[in-house]
């Protein structure tokens, strides 16, 4: 059975995105999977015994506000649960999630200046793939630009654009950037990337190895040099692909959010998937 794909519904202004991309994902990418909607009433501490009928009828009303956003998928014949999660914020998700097990959960990313956005908690502390929308949903891909580092979620995040590229008919481009390197004499400098990039070559060839019957013609790999966020952005701007595919941490963090993941989290507009080795 096809994992569930899970749209997270907080009420502002990226829901429209939300149910938008999930309707994509079901007609377009995943028509196995069940389409869940939840919300996750964000209270910390449990509730002192006067206060839980004033939240059991906070979670009534959003039962009721959720059924009514699934009646886009059922307009369309398209099956739709709806969760309202209660409790201890994290446990509770942390809960929802391990017994959901979905493919893809795909939510709403508001940047701050002075706070860290809870969606950006979210993807740090849950283990799952993860489809972060802005005020554009996807609702079509043509070009898929996946950025790997050839640590251990370079490897889900190709399988993800291999499959969606594959299924969607859409471009794909491989890049890797190696990072700038601070030496004055140029033919030293030259020397080191050349050595550099016949390394990432043979990286490549491994990676491509492990997804089986992948071909190599089939890729288009790119290698670049300098500052990672910087050239994965300048990319962006030149390639305009509809979805950017990226692993969840790098060869540096192990847990949590990797920091090039976490910039482009703030900087990109487009759709970014965020993948993990689970």
């Amino acid at each position: 059975m096809s994992q569930p794909i899970a749209l997270a519904i907080d009420f502002k202004k990226f829901t429209h995105s939300i149910l938008e991309t999930g309707l994509f994902l079901k007609e377009k990418l995943y028509p196995e999977s069940k389409i869940v909607l939840f919300h996750a009433i964000e209270f910390f501490l449990t509730p002192p015994h006067y206060l839980v009928p004033y939240f059991k009828k906070e979670e009534n009303r959003l039962k009721i506000e959720l059924l009514n956003l699934s009646q886009k998928f059922k307009n369309k014949n398209i099956p739709v649960e709806t969760e309202v999660i209660f409790g201890n914020f994290w446990e509770a998700l942390k809960n929802f999630i391990k017994n959901l097990n979905p493919h893809l959960l795909v939510l709403g990313y508001q940047p701050y200046k002075f706070k860290i956005p809870t969606a950006e908690k979210i993807i740090e502390r849950l283990e799952c793939n993860f489809l972060v929308v802005k005020d554009s949903p996807l609702q079509e891909i043509k070009k898929v630009l996946c950025c790997i580092d050839f640590s251990e979620n370079s490897l889900p995040s190709l399988k993800m654009a291999n499959f969606i590229s594959k299924k969607l008919s859409a471009q794909l481009m491989v890049l890797n950037v190696v990072p700038e390197i601070k030496i004055k004499n140029k033919k030293l400098k030259e020397e080191i990337l050349e050595e550099e990039r016949a390394k990432r070559n043979e990286l490549w060839d491994n990676l491509l190895r492990s997804l089986g019957e992948a071909k190599k013609e089939e890729f288009n790999f790119q290698i670049k040099y300098g500052e990672k966020t910087n050239e994965i952005l300048k990319t962006i701007n030149e390639v305009s692909p509809d979805l950017l595919i990226i692993g969840k941490t790098g060869k540096i963090a192990k847990f949590g959010l990797g920091s090039v993941t976490k910039e482009l989290l703030k900087k990109v507009s487009i759709p970014i998937l965020i993948a993990e080795n689970i």
